[in-house]
């Protein structure tokens, strides 16, 4: 059997009772509190397959909001983020849903809000607390966010990816992927970017500064 990451053998530093249904779904959480800029107001988290089926069990449910909170998933306030979650005032909800049959079994959509935005994400905890983020806001991901990563989103015009990839050469930084995805209709466009160094803040100062950007954010976990 081949192995990309000790991770997949050893699995990670975390908080139990489960890898892939406690630390996977803690990373989804913090990922997304990451993409959505901090701590929402309001969550809806959408439960999809053995997620459904065994979410109590396995503190899921509790491991979800501490990621929403900012707790990575070796964190050990995650036992207490419902209590937490009141203290800051962040509401959530949990449902059972169907996403389809081309989503692996342990999926979640979240969908964070706060008085001014909203933004949703589908992640899918595929073992060893190993994710893959699907989607956000309707436009295909498909990263793990093991690897320093930049997410962001841009109106979806030639030359755009251009001054992004010229932007990161300045600070030394090689890129390793880079994936867009476009929504034709709101004529915006979302790209993924995985570095081979953390990311630096004056890195994201500087790519916000291109016209066409419009949202920025730096996953360095």
């Amino acid at each position: 059997m081949k192995y990309d990451s000790i991770f997949d053998v050893v699995g990670r530093i975390m908080v139990g009772p489960s890898s892939s249904h406690t630390a996977g779904a803690c990373r989804i959480g913090y990922v997304s509190h990451i993409i959505f800029g901090g701590m929402p107001l309001e969550a809806k988290i959408y439960l999809h397959g053995s997620f459904a089926e065994t979410y109590r069990g396995h503190r899921s449910d509790v491991a979800i909001v501490g990621g929403l909170l900012g707790y990575k998933p070796d964190d050990e306030r995650i036992p207490f983020s419902f209590q937490h979650a009141q203290e800051k005032s962040m509401k959530f909800k949990f449902e059972m849903a169907d996403l389809g049959p081309d989503y692996h079994p342990n999926s979640i959509k979240i969908v964070m809000k706060t008085d001014k935005k909203q933004l949703s994400i589908v992640g899918s905890s595929i073992g060893g607390g190993n994710i893959r983020i699907k989607e956000i806001d309707g436009l295909d991901a498909g990263f793990d966010a093991d690897s320093p990563t930049i997410v962001e989103v841009h109106d979806d015009i030639p030359g755009v990816l251009a001054n992004i990839a010229s932007v990161v050469s300045i600070f030394d930084i090689n890129i390793s992927e880079m994936h867009l995805s476009r929504n034709i209709r709101k004529k915006i466009a979302m790209s993924w970017i995985e570095l081979t160094k953390p990311i630096p803040d004056e890195l994201i100062s500087a790519l916000r500064k291109i016209p066409e950007m419009k949202e920025v954010r730096a996953i360095n976990v």
